[in-house]
């Protein structure tokens, strides 16, 4: 029992490695690789395919004051598969890569998720990936959605970042690995959810339907680039830290200034946690409620600077970004959306979590030092696993103040919440989270939302969340 514990439960292996990003795909077909040693050619071995996938089952408990009621609707308690995701990986040849990843938690269809193919070693461009992808942005959108500390990215990244979207990406590192860089080209036309009785062209967020429409713009430009002021080679980035940022422009599509057509920008965020049906659009009886609103408003473009800072120090990490966001919107001043987070956690159990370079983000998953399992029903435990405890911090202001009321499309009437809900929101979470292995984990987050609204006032709500999540 001994022998078997040290060669497969020492955590010798490394953590499962997300292949959307950047510079992962060929590690993991690495063990595929090994696999067809007995193939005298490498070349032989070509098409490869991989099949990997992961999901996530959340519950979550809603605590409301009336003031809260009163202004977003009563929260339902649930549960819900938050992701559900299958995912083909493979090379086709030496140098071309790609993806197919459809999501089957959302209701009535699969959706699109990345989707892409790419070619490495290009002169100049190094590596050019083509298809629906998330696009160089924050860093907290390209920190990997199965590894993320909290159950959700922060509000700051979910009321700023347009996130995947159709287009093509250049991606390089510099020879020594301390600097990585991305630019890409891509779509912001219309892009639609939908919900009985309801359009809602969508902005910010997944383009889950893999298409956009759109005669007049919708054509958008993003980059990101970021810089290790100190690694730590010996302990492979267990003692590191990073300083990146990034610029995008998008162009927003549409057509007219009425309906759902209208060339229009809109930011609406959830409070760093939903379970529901996510088709609803934010309708309470859907789901959770969204938080802020700035409501549909007549726009033509949107700029996005973003600055971020992160460290590693053994068993303790960090993690921050500031966002800047400015929308031109019709015949009118720009409208100004700052944001920020800050976030922290620390092993308790010793281990450190990695650090992706070619991507630049922090991977906050761990293979334990010692992972969770006994020796049977009679028998005794042998190990408890790895364990963090985090923190996190979010600022969003969308309270549009100087947005034209002539802009303005209003939402339904008498609808919980409503559109717009302009306000500023100040969210707390606490997290624990518990490796079994390097597959499976167990997340608890108790999240307190803070939001103030313009002409209400404060209407504080907690949410306590679980999940529970399998990858591989």
């Amino acid at each position: 029992m001994q022998s078997r514990i040290s060669e497969g439960f020492t955590g010798q292996r490394g953590p499962v490695l997300d292949p959307n990003q950047v510079g992962n795909i060929d590690l993991r077909l690495e063990e595929t690789r090994k696999r067809l040693d007995s193939v005298e050619s490498r070349a032989e071995q070509l098409p490869l395919i991989r099949l990997s996938g992961f999901f996530q089952l959340d519950d979550g408990l809603f605590s409301q004051n009336a003031f809260s009621k009163d202004r977003i609707g009563d929260a339902y308690d649930g549960v819900s598969f938050r992701r559900t995701r299958l995912q083909a990986i493979g090379k086709l040849t030496e140098f071309t890569n790609y993806s197919i990843e459809m999501d089957f938690a959302q209701a009535g269809r699969p959706s699109f998720m990345d989707v892409w193919g790419e070619q490495t070693e290009v002169p100049f461009f190094s590596n050019i990936r083509i298809g629906q992808f998330r696009q160089p942005g924050t860093m907290d959108s390209w920190t990997s959605i199965r590894h993320l500390e909290f159950l959700e990215r922060s509000a700051s990244f979910n009321a700023t970042d347009p996130f995947r979207r159709v287009g093509i990406m250049a991606y390089a590192m510099s020879e020594d690995e301390r600097t990585q860089w991305a630019y890409s080209v891509y779509a912001t036309g219309l892009t639609f959810a939908s919900a009985p009785g309801v359009t809602a062209y969508s902005t910010i967020g997944d383009n889950r339907n893999g298409a956009q429409i759109g005669d007049n713009g919708g054509v958008s430009f993003s980059s990101r680039a970021s810089h290790l002021l100190y690694y730590d080679e010996l302990s492979e980035g267990r003692y590191l830290l990073h300083l990146g940022g990034g610029y995008g422009y998008s162009s927003i599509g549409g057509e007219g200034k009425t309906g759902p057509f209208a060339k229009t920008y809109r930011s609406a965020i959830f409070p760093e946690f939903f379970v529901g049906d996510p088709t609803g659009v934010g309708l309470t009886g859907s789901g959770t409620p969204l938080v802020l609103d700035t409501g549909r408003y007549l726009a033509n473009s949107f700029n996005l600077w973003h600055l971020e800072f992160a460290g590693n120090a053994g068993p303790a990490h960090f993690q921050s970004e500031v966002m800047f966001e400015t929308v031109n919107q019709l015949n009118g001043p720009v409208v100004f959306q700052p944001a920020a987070y800050a976030q922290c956690g620390y092993m308790l159990t010793g281990e450190s979590i990695g650090y992706l370079k070619q991507a630049g983000v922090l991977d906050y998953n761990v293979v334990p030092f010692t992972p969770f399992f006994g020796t049977g029903r009679r028998g005794q435990m042998v190990g408890w696993g790895a364990w963090e405890l985090a923190a996190r911090w979010s600022w969003v202001d969308l309270s549009g103040r100087n947005i034209r009321p002539s802009n303005i499309l209003p939402g339904p009437p008498d609808a919980l919440p409503p559109s717009p809900n302009a306000g500023v929101l100040n969210e707390t979470t606490v997290g624990v989270n518990w490796w079994w292995n390097r597959f499976t984990r167990v997340q608890f987050n108790w999240i307190h939302s803070m939001p103030n609204y313009i002409g209400y006032g404060f209407a504080p709500f907690d949410v306590y969340g679980t999940r529970f999540q399998i990858e591989f």
